[in-house]
């Protein structure tokens, strides 16, 4: 085979091979481009949803705390299990009202035992 004949050979093929190549970004790009605008849209879509709330939060007020650290070491220990006793149920009264509220609003079915009726 004549020498002119490779060089041609390797020419096609180098020029078939950068062909590909480019068709191939070009096709990776598009791709990408819609993916983009895809991605745009469900963040619009999410923004939207998770607009502010017409009606601000109440948040309930902080309840006082047992003493920590040092001072709870030296308090009688009835007396400490009094104070967790007494905040553990306001805690739960907290939590019980707050989901009454939340359901009323939300015009939900309220729970009989969150009720207080019995």
């Amino acid at each position: 085979m004549p020498w002119w004949f490779w060089i041609l050979l390797w020419t096609v093929l180098a020029l078939a091979t950068l062909l590909f190549l480019v068709l191939a970004g070009i096709r990776l790009f598009r791709g990408f481009m819609a993916l983009a605008g895809d991605v745009g849209e469900a963040m619009d879509a999410v923004g939207t949803a998770m607009g502010a709330d017409a009606d601000p939060r109440e948040y309930p007020a902080v309840a006082d705390r047992m003493p920590s650290g040092v001072a709870a070491l030296f308090q009688d220990p009835d007396t400490a299990r009094e104070l967790r006793e007494d905040g553990k149920l306001r805690r739960i009264t907290a939590r019980r009202d707050a989901r009454v509220q939340r359901k009323y609003r939300r015009g939900q079915p309220q729970r009989v035992a969150d009720l207080e009726l019995f």
